[in-house]
């Protein structure tokens, strides 16, 4: 069977290398040839992850069985369209697939099925100050369909709005931008998947989440269980299963992020696909359940054995995390020796991303990442001692010989 993979990025390996092992031959596109999923596949095609034409030419010139991605939002919708196009399975629907991708139809959702969220209005760069005068400041500008925290800036007045625009849009598609009203709050995920209709909650984690400057939002780890399950957990899922009957999202994984503050829990933005971090590592060694395994059987039979949804006991007693490495400014000179960390107990995996030679700038958003740890212990106060455990051991040194990682 020739299965596609749409998306050749690191968010991406763990299903390439998965399916290889299955017997699949692994078509991956990206848009970069230098992507490492090209390396890895059995067949590579440079095509845009956010054409739903360049995937379909693609596709029908492989002769594929099946298509997905993961970890990543955009391709969603040139998957499913591709997908019905050429009568492969799907999990959702294009109409579905528009709606968790695209903010501009994703916002309206929320508001018209009483889904709790951010205050928001669509502008463009001939919108006046006077249509924004109902707005509190300080406000949140954001394409209505890119990913990752690119082109997202926190402003504080018209002038800084309007001088932002043009970076926002160049991230988009699209002429609108969506404004909120920042929302003082902590952040929340829901990873969870859903079978015939039905949601099954898988974890629920605190995003820990840093600023620069006008760059909101960039995650530095997400921490299970979330500190906020005590007071808000039927809340997060009855809000979770509203979004699941809202947006026809019929089968297939489901990611929610969620805000929680003064004025109670608010949703952020959804997504239909397993995590871009590295859930599909994390969420098996938490709950037992392989969300890798329920997407390729999603991918190839167009339905999945529920039987692991079914027998795992939500929420799992076990604590995790998933830390997210950045580096400060500089030109990376050498990384360190990540197999040593990996045999740590509690270490559930691990990685260097940034290659010698490659320049970091400020960090913008997640792209900057230098890599990753993904961990599991008995407590909270076990995982905090682990932290340190791992993070004395990290380093990626600069052309002076310096630690430039950043201990948040």
């Amino acid at each position: 069977m020739k299965l596609m993979i749409v998306g050749g990025g690191e968010a991406q390996l763990n299903a390439i290398r998965y399916g290889k092992s299955l017997g699949f031959t692994i078509v991956v596109s990206d848009m970069d040839s230098n992507c490492p999923g090209a390396i890895e596949a059995d067949v590579f095609v440079k095509a845009s992850t956010f054409s739903y034409e360049e995937t379909y030419l693609a596709a029908k010139k492989e002769k594929i069985d099946a298509i997905f991605t993961l970890g990543t939002d955009q391709p969603v919708l040139p998957v499913a369209k591709t997908a019905v196009a050429l009568g492969l399975p799907t999990g959702i629907s294009v109409d579905t697939a528009l709606g968790v991708t695209n903010k501009r139809v994703m916002k309206p959702i929320f508001k018209d099925n009483g889904i709790p969220t951010c205050k928001f209005r669509l502008i463009s760069t001939e919108t006046k100050p006077e249509y924004l005068e109902d707005f509190n400041y300080p406000l949140v500008i954001k394409p209505v369909d890119s990913q990752g925290q690119r082109g997202v800036y926190k402003v504080d007045n018209w002038d800084e709005l309007k001088g932002s625009l043009p970076d926002v849009l160049s991230f988009s598609r699209e002429k609108n931008v969506l404004v909120e009203e920042y929302y003082e709050s902590d952040e929340i995920s829901v990873s969870g998947w859903v079978d015939n209709n039905k949601f099954y909650p898988l974890i629920i984690t605190d995003r820990i989440t840093v600023s620069n400057g006008p760059h909101i939002g960039v995650c530095i780890s997400q921490e299970y269980p979330s500190k906020y399950l005590k007071n808000y957990e039927d809340e997060i899922i009855s809000v979770s299963e509203k979004i699941v009957s809202s947006f026809s999202i019929t089968n297939g994984p489901v990611y929610f992020q969620m805000l929680i503050g003064e004025e109670g829990l608010k949703v952020n933005e959804v997504a239909v696909r397993v995590g871009g971090g590295y859930e599909d590592e994390s969420i098996p060694a938490i709950t037992g359940v392989d969300v890798l395994k329920l997407q390729f059987e999603l991918a190839t039979m167009g339905k999945v054995d529920n039987s692991a949804l079914k027998k795992y006991q939500y929420p799992s007693q076990s604590v995790g995390a998933v830390i997210f490495l950045f580096t400060k400014p500089g030109v990376v000179y050498s990384n360190g020796d990540m197999d040593i960390v990996k045999k740590i107990p509690g270490v559930i995996s691990g990685k260097y991303i940034l290659k010698p030679g490659r320049e970091v700038g400020n960090r913008e958003n997640s792209t900057a990442r230098a890599g990753y740890i993904a961990l599991q212990s008995k407590s909270k106060n076990e995982l905090e001692e682990l932290k340190k455990k791992v993070y004395s051991l990290l380093e990626v040194k600069d052309v002076n010989g310096e630690n430039i990682l950043c201990d948040f």
